[in-house]
């Protein structure tokens, strides 16, 4: 795991509500660049996928945002969705509104570093496209490790930041890190916590994790006895 930059709380709360208004998360779903639009579509099929092979009657989805992944969880499941940004909460809030969306969802502003659930309360966890965004992506695993049950199962999405950057550069795209990713995580960093790999997959190709763009993992919880 590489720290990408120095950040203050106070910084990184910045940065986060800029992006967040400036881009939101579900914009990528619908981006006019054809590259960056078939990637967040193919990332979308493959969560849904793992998604539809699992047994589950609760969910954590772990930053969020605006309610991406929420389309993706079966509608007689509890669902739940925490994020460190009171704008993404609110953007949620409103399509859920807007579309008159009444699937059982509760929806909490809190740190990824410590979740307001008591300990095995999920079946499944969604971790996706967020770690690289945290200011402890470690403790926060290990909250996700937590509060969900053992022998559950949770759907981690990690950007490969070296090629990301290739990416910007080819395509334009300044400054060619992210200003809101703090880390650059692989996926060795989340086998220490979780071992028990179950599926892993990469976009554009299921190639070695170093040469994805895009690695998703399914990993099965484990809590040590």
């Amino acid at each position: 795991m590489k720290k990408l930059v120095e950040i203050d709380s106070k910084k990184f709360y910045e940065i986060n509500e800029l992006v967040v208004r400036t881009t939101p998360m579900r914009t990528h779903y619908h981006s006019k660049n054809i590259l960056e639009r078939w990637v967040w579509q193919r990332k979308k099929k493959i969560i849904i996928n793992l998604l539809d092979n699992l047994s589950y009657n609760s969910i954590i989805d772990v930053g969020c945002a605006d309610g991406g992944l929420f389309e993706l969880v079966k509608e007689n499941c509890d669902y739940t969705g925490v994020d460190i940004s009171p704008t993404q909460i609110a953007y949620f809030k409103r399509i859920l509104k807007e579309n008159k969306i009444t699937n059982k969802a509760e929806l909490i502003k809190a740190d990824a570093r410590k979740m307001p659930f008591k300990n095995r309360k999920f079946d499944v966890a969604l971790a996706c496209d967020v770690l690289e965004h945290l200011l402890d992506p470690i403790k926060s695993m290990r909250e996700i490790k937590r509060v969900v049950k053992n022998g559950g199962y949770v759907i981690f999405s990690i950007p490969n930041e070296s090629l990301f950057q290739l990416v910007r550069l080819l395509t334009g795209r300044f400054p060619l890190r992210s200003p809101d990713h703090l880390y650059s995580i692989t996926v060795e960093d989340i086998k220490q916590h979780f071992p028990k790999i179950i599926k892993q997959f990469g976009i554009p190709l299921n190639l070695s994790p170093n040469l994805n763009l895009i690695n998703i993992l399914l990993v099965k919880n484990e809590h040590r006895r």
